[in-house]
């Protein structure tokens, strides 16, 4: 495989267990109105705010699709396509994980000639600002922009990679209802409607690929695997789950959004993908307990789905 040993860097640096194994759809999944659909429909019927929520087993079709084709603000779910762009400039060979970027903060706007600066009171890792000026390898970069949702971190990627080049890897990976617009804080792009913006489905089916192998290749999807099993914010999807549980996944939030994405591992080994998006939260607080009840009802319902398969 081609710059074999820039992946087995990486997993190796990243590897906290196990690799996710693809289970190959064999069967017809559960109709989009079946059980866990009407559960979580009534789940949210009452309440305030916009939800929207893709799950299914890994290689089966939905067995939910709440408003799953909705836009929604993506908040930092859409630094897994920076993530993405990363791996696939690793493969053509025009990055490598130890290269390394200078950190700074300020960023020149996507539109116009203007610049900007991220705030760090609104940034989740502060360890990065206090690095300025120095060089950071590209692998740090990619696991704190995950991990601990850097902003900085996702702007400096951003920044290495281009706008353009992430949003081509985007559309030729197939990956609809995904809109990647612009670096974190760009707000003279946000003011011109330039935003990014994820559906349920498409943050779903990109899940799929990746625990099936197949972004960018099949190394390359394990080790953004491993960096998602890392990730330090997880008061949405595992509360529902039983302590232990492995979950790889990214979050999100800006004000009145939480979201959510996750490859779940089940006692048995299967795996399901779950994806809740919200908008429009008055409570973001009461928001998050809404989705742990999701959680909770998706896991036991695939439980009990695979018990007795094969």
């Amino acid at each position: 495989m081609k710059n074999l040993k820039t992946y087995a860097v990486l997993a190796g640096t990243f590897l906290v267990g196990s690799f996710f194994p693809f289970v190959s759809a064999h069967a017809a999944s559960a109709p989009a109105e079946g059980p866990l659909a009407q559960s979580i429909s009534k789940t949210v019927k009452a309440q305030p705010g916009h939800f929207a929520v893709y799950a299914a087993l890994s290689g089966y079709s939905p067995a939910v699709c709440l408003n799953c084709d909705d836009l929604i603000n993506a908040a930092s779910t859409i630094k897994l396509f920076v993530l993405d762009a990363a791996y696939d400039a690793f493969t053509k060979g025009t990055l490598h994980p130890q290269d390394t970027v200078t950190v700074h903060n300020r960023f020149h706007s996507l539109v116009g000639t203007g610049t900007f600066a991220l705030d760090q009171k609104e940034d989740s890792y502060d360890p990065l600002y206090a690095q300025a000026g120095k060089p950071v390898p590209v692998s740090e970069l990619l696991r704190v922009m995950i991990q601990y949702s850097s902003n900085l971190a996702t702007n400096l990627m951003v920044e290495k990679l281009g706008v353009m080049p992430i949003r081509s890897v985007v559309k030729a990976q197939g990956l609809d209802g995904i809109v990647f617009g612009r670096m974190i804080e760009d707000f003279d792009a946000n003011d011109k409607g330039i935003r990014n913006q994820v559906s349920a489905r498409g943050l779903g089916a990109f899940l799929q690929k990746l625990d099936n192998g197949q972004i960018v290749g099949k190394a390359q999807s394990q080790s953004m695997v491993q960096i998602m099993l890392g990730q330090k914010f997880n008061d949405i999807i595992p509360p529902g789950l039983p302590a232990g549980t492995p979950v790889a996944h990214k979050t999100g939030w800006v004000h009145g959004v939480r979201n959510d994405a996750a490859i779940v591992t089940l006692p048995n080994g299967r795996h399901y993908i779950l994806v809740v998006l919200t908008s429009g939260l008055p409570d973001e607080q009461a928001g998050i307990k809404v989705l742990n009840t999701l959680s909770s009802q998706t896991y036991a319902y695939f439980l009990k789905q695979t018990a007795s398969a094969p």
